[in-house]
């Protein structure tokens, strides 16, 4: 029996790159939707330079290549230095461009498993499940919680995939931010030192890769380690190699003092979720 053919969004990208490795070296076909091409070079491998706002030729693609399975995974979600990514941009690419790949996997009967993020649960204490009602703060968990609502609405055969900060052996920079004021010097501790939900990328691979021979159940997950990031772990390593030259020490009660004190002003922004974030870190469970 011949392995499926895997369309991939975002395929040249830092989690879409391991994740077309991955599905060529189960033996799958996979065709690599982008805007930028990747480096894979594999003869079961067939890439599209695309902007994912072109319908007519979403639509050609999948004509074309007649995937078995569509992976969402491109989205914007970290400036990189790029002056026009206010929200209408951020809005275009991870909420009109991912309808566009909705619509168009529904309309050829294609099962399609949508990555979202944990930042569109917000400012949410407790022990978070699938079930729990979003709070989105930033631009990114917004957008993406729109998209997770209108996936409900469009597709007939679907799974999300809420992932924790990914993270590879190279790139950390989702989860420096629980640990480093600026890397690699000068890094923080908040009381006696934060625990993190984060998601290392060959387990996000790992449940990507195993979806493709399941049959969607039109629900939702939430993928992150088994154990969590410990930030006094994480310091005391990079002391070692020679980082993290500097460690600041902020008590835990003056850190909440000046969350109520600047909340009134700052309402649900960025700064504000960060520090909420650091305080109340993310517990999360699929039971």
């Amino acid at each position: 029996m011949s392995k499926k053919k895997v369309l991939v969004t975002g395929s040249s990208g830092m989690i879409g790159s391991h994740l077309t490795q991955s599905l060529l070296e189960a033996g799958y076909k996979v065709v690599g939707v982008d805007i930028k091409n990747g480096s894979i070079k594999n003869d079961n491998y067939s890439f599209h330079s695309v902007d994912l706002g072109d319908v007519n030729a979403i639509s050609s693609i999948f004509e074309q290549e007649k995937p078995d399975r569509v992976i969402h995974l491109a989205a914007l979600a970290h400036p990189l230095g790029k002056s026009d990514l206010d929200f209408k941009r951020i809005t275009h690419i991870n909420v009109e461009c991912a309808e566009n790949i909705f619509r168009i996997a529904e309309k050829f009967k294609t099962p399609l498993l949508f990555i979202s993020t944990v930042d569109v649960l917000g400012m949410t204490r407790g022990l978070i499940t699938p079930s729990t009602t979003p709070n989105p703060v930033t631009d990114y968990g917004i957008t993406k919680f729109q998209a997770e609502n209108m996936l409900k609405e469009i597709s007939s055969a679907f799974d999300i995939f809420r992932f924790s900060p990914v993270y590879t052996a190279d790139i950390k920079r989702d989860i420096q931010k629980r640990y480093y004021l600026k890397p690699p010097k000068w890094a923080y501790r908040i009381g006696k030192g934060g625990k993190f939900e984060v998601l290392d990328i060959r387990l996000a691979v790992k449940g990507m890769t195993d979806w493709v021979e399941k049959e969607p159940t039109n629900s939702l997950r939430i993928l992150k380690d088994e154990k969590l990031l410990d930030v006094n772990e994480l310091i005391r390593g990079e002391k070692a190699e020679g980082r993290a030259n500097h460690v600041l020490f902020f008590p835990r009660w003056m850190v909440m003092a000046g969350y109520y004190c600047l909340y009134p002003f700052l309402g649900k922004s960025n700064p504000s979720y960060l520090i909420f974030k650091a305080l109340w870190p993310f517990r999360t469970t699929n039971d």
